[in-house]
C-alpha cells in the first residue's frame, strides 16, 4: 500500500484533484477497522489507531467526508458546496488553496501539487449529484465542453452525429465490428468520444486518446462517462524507431 501521509498527503491531494465534486473515495485495508486487524499488520493498536486519526483529519481538511464505513472498507464523499473550500484561504491552514491560476486539469509533465483543486462554482452541472443520469449523459453536451476552443452544445451535436454515420458505413467494411470478434478499441485521435459513444451497445470497450498536441478535450470524455487518456503518440514513435 502507497504512504498516504508521504509529502503530507500529496498522493491524496491527486486523487482529490481527479475526482469529480461528489465523488467517492474508496479505501480497503490499513488503517481501517485497524480494531480487529492490527494483529495482522505487524503493528500495534495504538499505532493504527493515530494513522487512521490522522488519515481522516487529512481527508476532512481536503474538504473530503466520511460516506460509509463497513468492516475492511471506507468511503469518502469529496464535498461540492463551497463551504468547506472557503476555509481554505486562512493561511495558517494545511493543505492550502491551489492558486487561481493554475489549472487543475494539467497533469503532462506537471510536478503534484500540494494545495487544493477548489471546484469552480459555475460547474453546478458538472457535480456527480447535478449530471445526466447513465445512458442519457452519453449524448448531452457537457458543461465544461466550453471551456474548449470551438467547443459549443452544436460541435458536439454534430460530432456525435457524425460518428453515428461513420460507425454505420465502417460495419459494412469490417462486419467483425460489433460482434465478439472485436473487443478492445483504442481511438487514438479522439475529440469528444464520438466513435466510443457510437458503438456503446456493442460488445466491446473503447480507450479513448487526446493527444497531448491537440486541445485537451478529456473532460468532455469524462463527463459523457467514458475512459480516456492523455498521450504523446511522437515519444513512442520514437521508441519504435
Amino acid at each position: 500500500m502507497m504512504n498516504i501521509f508521504v509529502s503530507g498527503g500529496i498522493y491524496l491531494l491527486e486523487v482529490h484533484r481527479i475526482l469529480r465534486p461528489g465523488g467517492f473515495w474508496v479505501l480497503s485495508g490499513p488503517p481501517v477497522n485497524y480494531e480487529h486487524r492490527w494483529r495482522g499488520w505487524n503493528t500495534t493498536i495504538e499505532e493504527q489507531r493515530s494513522d487512521y486519526k490522522k488519515l481522516q483529519d487529512l481527508l476532512t481538511s481536503m474538504c473530503f467526508k466520511l460516506y460509509a464505513k463497513k468492516d475492511d472498507i471506507a468511503v469518502w464523499q469529496k464535498l461540492s458546496d463551497s463551504s468547506c473550500y472557503n476555509k481554505l484561504s486562512n493561511p495558517d491552514v494545511y493543505p492550502p488553496k491551489c492558486d487561481d491560476s493554475l489549472e487543475p486539469d494539467s497533469a503532462w509533465y506537471t510536478p503534484l501539487r500540494p494545495c487544493v483543486v477548489v471546484p469552480r462554482p459555475n460547474l453546478k452541472k458538472s457535480v456527480l449529484e447535478s449530471m445526466p443520469k447513465w445512458p442519457e449523459r452519453l449524448h448531452v453536451a457537457p458543461e465544461r465542453i466550453s471551456d474548449i476552443h470551438g467547443g459549443s452544445a452544436s460541435a458536439f451535436k454534430h460530432d456525435d452525429s457524425k460518428w453515428n454515420v461513420r460507425v454505420k458505413h465502417y460495419k459494412k467494411l469490417l462486419p467483425a465490428l460489433g460482434t465478439d470478434k472485436i473487443r478492445n478499441v483504442m481511438d487514438m485521435n479522439t475529440l469528444y468520444g464520438g466513435f466510443a459513444a457510437a458503438v456503446i451497445d456493442d460488445p466491446l470497450w473503447v480507450m479513448n486518446v487526446v493527444s497531448s498536441y491537440a486541445a485537451n478535450t478529456l473532460a468532455v470524455v469524462y463527463d459523457r462517462g467514458l475512459i480516456g487518456t492523455y498521450h504523446d503518440w511522437y515519444i513512442l514513435l520514437l521508441f519504435l524507431y
